[in-house]
């Protein structure tokens, strides 16, 4: 397909939008399992609605055989080699990032989801899922993190608590089960395979563990669990497997050992990491088999089975990575066995100043400042962002009367930013907590870039105690702190520091 120009603004991208990119050179959608989804394309500066391509503006295209159009925001470009500019996008999803929330006792993916949505900015994707089982989420600890770590970003994340496999369709996000099908399709040596590339590691494999659970008191509770299945050469490999993060209470010691033994059989861990990368003629392309086209398509997560007499191979293997030439139509590639699950180790992204992208520019985010300063802790990213929080402690004196509630009343009810930190206001978050209960919390006014807006702890009456009262703080909004980057290049690697 011709690839669409949208404005910055598009929300249903089932139209023209700006117009199409016809002197587009090339356009490749890489999307992995539980990983990355972008894309790139090259257009020559000479060509029709160069001019329009402008950075946060998109591009819809489709990405595999469903022929669905997804839209892909643009972020990056290269210098024009020759007259012709290499751009970068990432789908729509990857907002998410820049979605904030935090919150705790999560125990199902509903929970989980409405955690999601209450995010800031407004969250404006919808969430589905056909796992019906339950979970404790260690991830919503309280601390803020994106949405988009909390999808499977962090230890102890949705993917983490609930496994599954990611789809995101414009603003939808679907967790299922199994996102693909089992398909009747086969790569045949001799028949439709032109190309073979097998790695297998052993690194990582184990048949049982001493799993243990770690509460907050330094309680341990421990248990030995091993799989009925022979490992590497028939050996038994016994590893330690810490399941902290499986439980909100204290295990039982059964129930430790079950979840390790789940944990085993879940991921295999007896197997091989086995990677599979082919290229092979796409039979439903082939006049002769027309007829059979939907028996011949294979999208991404799809059970695909493999015949390759010579290396003593045939046996059913998951896509997990395809590579999509939007302008013909076709798949370049596709790479079966086993990728990252986790969003974060794909696109590069954790939670300390260091990221590290690898081919093709996965990197969205990442620190470049972080630091203390008074009461606060603080961050500036990469993109502009900064975002701090911080604890404020009011004593309180007495209770006003506010209408039919009352305010507590203190010397002081702001905090100043750390310096510089801010340009403008930030979105500002707070909650109260007195000398043994919570109360409401109101936020009076928007504050500056300096300066918090004012915050009072509420109560329906006024017999609530007198005291120090403490204010859980956050910000997050346009930064202003830098810090110089150390860019060094390992091979193929970029690695900030």
């Amino acid at each position: 397909m011709i690839p669409i120009l949208y404005e910055k603004t598009e929300t249903a991208f089932n139209n023209n939008g700006i117009g199409r990119l016809r002197d587009c050179l090339s356009a490749v959608c890489i999307e992995e399992r539980n990983g990355i989804f972008e894309l790139d394309f090259e257009y020559p500066v000479n060509g029709a609605n160069y001019d329009e391509i402008q950075f946060g503006r998109f591009v819809g295209v489709t990405h595999d055989e469903n022929g669905d159009i997804q839209p892909f925001e643009i972020v990056g470009q290269t210098r024009p080699i020759n007259g012709v500019v290499t751009f970068h996008a990432v789908h729509l999803s990857y907002r998410q990032t820049q979605m904030v929330t935090s919150g705790t006792n999560i125990n199902s993916l509903s929970d989980a989801f409405t955690l999601l949505k209450s995010a800031a900015p407004s969250n404006p994707f919808e969430y589905y899922t056909d796992i019906t089982s339950a979970a404790y989420m260690a991830a919503a600890d309280g601390t803020p993190r994106s949405v988009r770590q909390l999808l499977g970003g962090v230890q102890g994340s949705i993917l983490d608590a609930y496994g599954g496999e990611f789809k995101f369709d414009v603003w939808n996000v679907y967790l299922y089960q199994n996102r693909g099908q089992i398909r009747d399709f086969a790569i045949r040596y001799g028949v439709n395979l032109l190309e073979y590339n097998e790695d297998i590691s052993y690194q990582g494999t184990f048949t049982s563990c001493a799993a243990y659970w770690i509460g907050s008191d330094g309680t341990i509770v421990t248990t030995t669990a091993t799989l009925n299945e022979a490992g590497y050469n028939g050996n038994d490999i016994r590893v330690p497997l810490d399941l902290s993060d499986k439980f909100e209470s204290e295990p039982t010691t059964s129930q430790l050992e079950t979840a390790a033994l789940a944990y085993m059989q879940n991921n295999q861990t007896n197997l091989p990491a086995q990677s599979i990368q082919v290229d092979f003629v796409r039979l439903a392309d082939m006049g002769e088999f027309a007829a059979f086209q939907d028996l011949l398509k294979c999208n991404l997560c799809d059970t695909i089975k493999v015949i390759f007499p010579m290396y003593n191979v045939s046996a059913n293997f998951k896509i997990v990575r395809t590579e999509w030439d939007v302008l013909r139509g076709a798949y370049n590639s596709m790479e079966l066995g086993t990728l990252p699950t986790t969003l974060s180790e794909a696109l590069g992204i954790n939670s300390t100043s260091t990221m590290t992208t690898s081919g093709g520019g996965s990197g969205l985010d990442y620190i470049t400042e972080e630091g203390t300063e008074g009461i606060w802790a603080y961050r500036v990213w990469a993109s502009g962002i900064a975002e701090c929080w911080g604890t404020l402690e009011e004593s309180i004196t007495g209770w006003t009367a506010w209408g039919n509630l009352y305010e507590g009343t203190a010397s002081t009810h702001t905090a100043t930013y750390p310096n510089g930190l801010f340009t403008s206001a930030p979105d500002f978050f707070a909650n109260s907590k007195g000398t043994s209960q919570g109360y409401l919390t109101e936020i009076y006014g928007a504050g500056s870039a300096t300066t918090t807006p004012q915050v009072y702890a509420v109560r329906p009456n006024n017999s609530g105690s007198t005291g120090v009262y403490r204010f859980s703080l956050y910000a997050i909004g346009g930064g202003s702190l830098t810090r110089d980057v150390l860019l060094t290049q390992e091979g193929d690697t970029l690695i900030f520091s």
